[in-house]
C-alpha cells in the first residue's frame, strides 16, 4: 500500500496512489461481488465503489478497506431489491383476480406485463410507485420515507404513470 503521510495525503499525489489500489485490487472486488450477488450488476456496484473511493480518497485512512465496506454495502443494496421484487411480485401474485376468465392465460399475460412493466422502472421510481399504488400510502408519507421532497415523489409517480402506459400499450399492440 502507498504511504501516507500525517494529514492522510500521499506523498506522491493521490492520483497515483488510487491508479495503484485500483490496479492492485478490481480483479479481486469484482470476484467478492459476484460471489456475494451472482445476479447483480457486478460491475456497476464495483464502478460505484471506486468512484465513492476516490471522492473521499482524502478523508479515508484504508482505502482498500473502504473500497471493500463500500462494496459490500453495494452487494447489501442489490439483495434489499431484489427482496423488493420479490414481494412485488408475490403481492401482484396474491392480487390478481381469481374469476375464471375466457380466455385463462390472459390474466396471466396482463399480470407478467405489469411485472415486466415496473422491472422496467428505475429503482428508485419504482420504490416510490410501489409504496403509492400498493401499500396505498399517500405522496406526503412516501416522501417522509424514502427522505425525499414531496414534489420529488409525485414527479417520480408521473413519470412510472407515464412508463407504464408507454410499457403496456405497446405490450398489447404486439398481441
Amino acid at each position: 500500500m502507498t504511504e501516507r503521510n500525517r494529514d492522510g495525503r500521499t506523498p506522491d499525489g493521490s492520483h497515483a496512489a488510487f491508479t495503484q489500489l485500483f490496479d492492485t485490487s478490481y480483479e479481486q472486488a469484482v470476484k467478492f461481488v459476484h460471489v456475494r450477488a451472482p445476479g447483480a450488476d457486478v460491475e456497476a456496484i464495483v464502478e460505484e465503489a471506486f468512484v465513492q473511493v476516490l471522492t473521499r480518497w482524502d478523508t479515508i485512512e484504508n482505502p482498500a478497506a473502504y473500497l471493500f465496506k463500500v462494496l459490500l454495502h453495494g452487494v447489501n443494496g442489490h439483495h434489499r431489491e431484489r427482496v423488493r421484487e420479490v414481494r412485488l411480485h408475490e403481492r401482484l401474485r396474491a392480487a390478481r383476480p381469481r374469476e375464471t376468465t375466457a380466455d385463462p392465460l390472459e390474466g396471466k399475460i396482463i399480470h407478467d406485463d405489469v411485472i415486466a412493466a415496473f422491472q422496467e422502472l428505475p429503482s428508485a421510481v419504482r420504490e416510490v410507485a410501489v409504496m403509492h399504488w400498493f401499500l396505498h400510502k399517500p405522496p406526503d408519507q412516501v416522501a417522509e420515507e424514502l427522505g425525499k421532497s414531496r414534489s420529488t415523489v409525485t414527479t417520480q409517480l408521473t413519470h412510472a404513470a407515464r412508463r407504464l402506459r408507454e410499457f403496456l400499450t405497446t405490450r398489447e399492440e404486439e398481441r
